[in-house]
């Protein structure tokens, strides 16, 4: 399976494959957002994630039984970690992201500015709440106990009110899915699927190192009762018979030790198929969808892939033959996945009417380090990689009121929860460090919906303490073999 390099035969290989890990969506009518079944607090109890005594439920939030806000007009975001122009432009030259390249046609694109350190858990945070870190409180992919152990960072960790919560309180439905620090999933108005939901195995330091065969992991989607729903869409290797594999294209892979690329790849699959259900089946009007397999990919296999893109833009298919057959395998096996990604936000484009916005991002960018410059990995260190995160992410947004042809719009990562909140008809929070890109709105839109604000959306002081997980045991170790941290004294 996808064995020469043919694009039209990439494309119909993955369409293929799609339908066959797909199950059959339900009805297109609109119903309403996943009730939550929880009872009182004085009377439901849960286990605590590592299993131990049981807690008090929290009582059902007022919020959940308002009536639905109307909105200019929904909004969907697909974000994609790693993401950069540097080679999606490419790829989209190939022919291998149609549905990409026809949002940009219709909208307007950008580089989206990324922080320092560019850790994923630490600006997905600063994306969904508009605040730097020391606001959020998300400042590494780890926390530390009370009793001083580490453990990967979690919703619980972040101080402020992010994106699910200030649209729903204000009576918008919402979709979240595999969103990086949203576990454990927290009650929201509509459905939010944590990046717990797909069953990676995890160890203390917040990185993957494989699947786990558990499901019963509390709190792994909101309402609780969803996980049972989304079983069937979990697609790991000990669930695909080895055609299925082969069909993806990830028999291509090689297997790396303490690192889960072929599972991380296998998770934007199923999550990607999650999505395509449970948007059209809720139709909250908020939805946003992460994958998170370019850049887990690029972090071991950069170079190869680089070599990979540069013989195809220099001399197209004759160039990609003449290299090693290894390179050429690898090379397939990310363009097969941009194109996987790039069919399901074809899906998501379908289900956009005239007046939603369809935003893609990304955290940051990938490539190399020439003269091993200096990078800031953690608020603690700096390293000297031959390749890395950049700060140049991607921007593209388009529908509705997104002015169409607007390049070079100065954003950054600050400045996606301003204007999606502007986009909703929401007022921004005066205290966000991020602003509305009213460049990129149309000034009709901006007339029949001014910029409103409110000083901040935090009226109540969130809990900030680390929460534990029977996947943190595994975790660990992928964030050591990304670079993202080392051994600590006693490990």
């Amino acid at each position: 399976m996808l064995a020469s390099f043919d694009v039209s035969g990439v494309r119909r290989t993955l369409s293929g494959a799609l339908v066959l890990l797909a199950v059959a969506s339900c009805s297109k009518t609109p119903v309403s957002p996943p009730s939550d079944t929880t009872k009182p607090a004085a009377t439901a109890k849960r286990a605590t994630p590592d299993g131990t005594a049981p807690v008090q439920a929290q009582a059902r939030p007022a919020f959940l039984d308002l009536p639905e806000r109307a909105v200019p007009g929904r909004v969907f975001i697909v974000a994609i970690d790693g993401a950069n122009w540097e080679v999606f432009d490419p790829v989209m030259r190939a022919g291998l992201m149609p549905n990409l390249a026809r949002l940009i046609q219709s909208g307007s694109r950008t580089t989206l500015e990324s922080m320092d350190p560019t850790a994923s858990a630490i600006v997905w945070t600063t994306i969904a709440t508009g605040k730097k870190p020391k606001q959020h409180g998300v400042h590494g992919f780890v926390a530390q106990t009370d009793d001083g152990r580490t453990v990967p960072v979690s919703s619980t960790i972040r101080r402020v009110q992010a994106l699910w919560n200030i649209a729903g309180e204000a009576g918008v439905s919402v979709g979240f899915l595999s969103w990086w620090v949203t576990w454990p999933a927290e009650p929201v108005r509509g459905f939010l699927c944590s990046d717990y939901t797909w069953p990676l195995r995890k160890d203390k330091d917040g990185f993957a190192t494989g699947s786990v065969s558990r499901l019963d992991i509390p709190d792994r989607t909101y309402p609780p009762q969803l996980m049972q729903e989304l079983d069937r869409f979990i697609k790991t290797e000990e669930r695909l018979v080895p055609g299925e594999l082969a069909a993806l294209g990830l028999d291509a892979l090689p297997r790396i030790e303490d690192y889960a690329v072929r599972d991380i790849l296998l998770k934007d699959i199923s999550v990607g198929n999650m999505a395509a259900y449970l948007l059209d089946k809720h139709k909250p009007s908020l939805a946003a969808v992460y994958f998170d397999g370019f850049d887990a990919y690029c972090h071991i296999f950069w170079p190869q892939y680089a070599a990979y893109l540069k013989a195809r833009e220099t001399d197209g298919a004759g160039g990609v033959a003449r290299l090693p057959a290894q390179v050429q395998a690898l090379g397939r096996v990310m363009d097969a996945h941009l194109t996987r990604v790039d069919l399901y936000l074809g899906g998501i484009m379908k289900q956009a009417a005239a007046n939603d916005v369809v935003l893609v991002l990304s955290d940051h960018g990938y490539g190399d380090n020439p003269g091993l410059q200096p990078i800031q990995r953690t608020y603690k260190d700096w390293i000297q990689p031959p390749h890395w995160h950049t700060k140049r992410g991607i921007l593209v947004a388009a529908g509705g009121p997104i002015r169409k042809g607007s390049e070079g719009v100065v954003a950054s990562v600050l400045d996606v929860t301003p204007t999606v909140l502007a986009l909703l008809g929401l007022p921004v929070g005066r205290d966000m460090d991020g602003k509305v890109l009213t460049d990129l709105l149309t000034p009709e839109f901006l007339n029949a919906h001014p910029v409103q604000t409110v000083e901040t959306h935090d009226l109540k002081p969130r809990v900030a303490r680390p929460a534990e997980s029977a996947y943190d045991a595994g975790m660990k170790e992928r964030l050591k073999a990304l670079g993202y941290i080392e051994d600590e004294p006693g490990d």
